[in-house]
């Protein structure tokens, strides 16, 4: 189902047990193209998982990208990989938005665990009932790149519609280069959690005198829910 043209570039992975190899999308910039979504549920490309997969389920709005970028992401199809290891790559690559690079220690970090979840070795992570907001240095964007964008989506400074209580759980926009991405871990968030996180999050990065985070907001549902600003659809954590 993978053809190669001058304006469009796939992933390829062999069946024969080879490395896979990623071709970064050619650069059409000038072509520009509208919002568009891409799903995956996790559980269809790893049935034998003995972990819960959904938090690595994908629904997400794409804005920003160019053509080129458009078909590579909505080509891709982790169920193709030969090995988990490919799929969960695969899968990854499209919540980042870029081809799996095995230097980028959370892209790396993030398949170990999605591969971890599937052989079932997790550790439940502690539960948080009070409102908190956290900064963090893992799947961080360039603050001042994606501020607007993200203020935007989160619907601070322009009209974004979230489409709260239905897919996609993520929206992610291309802006001088970085994934800035808004996403939330169900449909029962607060509309204006998105809000509060925003300025919580813009906050807490602008005392600490961060220039890469990521922030994520999280409460219960009653008091708001669970918002993430990062480079990726999938969440902070």
């Amino acid at each position: 189902m993978f053809s190669v043209s001058s304006k469009t570039a796939f992933l390829f992975f062999s069946l024969c047990g080879l490395s896979a190899v990623a071709a970064q999308p050619v650069d059409d910039s000038a072509l520009s193209t509208s919002p568009f979504t891409v799903f995956h549920n996790a559980g269809d490309f790893f049935p034998h998982a003995k972990g819960n997969m959904s938090a690595y389920d994908l629904g997400v709005e794409f804005s920003g990208y160019n053509s080129s970028m458009k078909s590579w992401l909505t080509s891709i199809d982790p169920a193709v990989g030969a090995t988990d290891e490919q799929k969960a790559e695969m899968l990854l690559s499209v919540a980042y938005a870029k081809p799996f690079d095995q230097t980028d220690e959370d892209m790396t970090n993030d398949r170990d665990e999605l591969l971890a979840t599937v052989a079932g070795n997790t550790t439940a992570l502690a539960k948080r009932a009070e409102v908190t907001y956290r900064t963090a240095s893992t799947h961080a964007v360039v603050w001042s790149v994606c501020s607007g964008a993200m203020s935007c989506i989160a619907g601070y400074s322009c009209t974004f519609n979230t489409d709260i209580g239905k897919a996609p759980r993520s929206k992610c926009q291309a802006q001088g280069g970085q994934n800035c991405c808004v996403s939330w871990s169900s449909y029962t968030v607060k509309v204006g959690f998105f809000q509060r996180t925003w300025t919580n999050c813009n906050s807490e990065v602008t005392d600490e005198g961060m220039t890469k985070a990521s922030c994520e907001g999280h409460g219960s549902s009653s008091q708001g829910g669970d918002v993430c600003l990062s480079n990726r659809a999938t969440g902070c954590t």
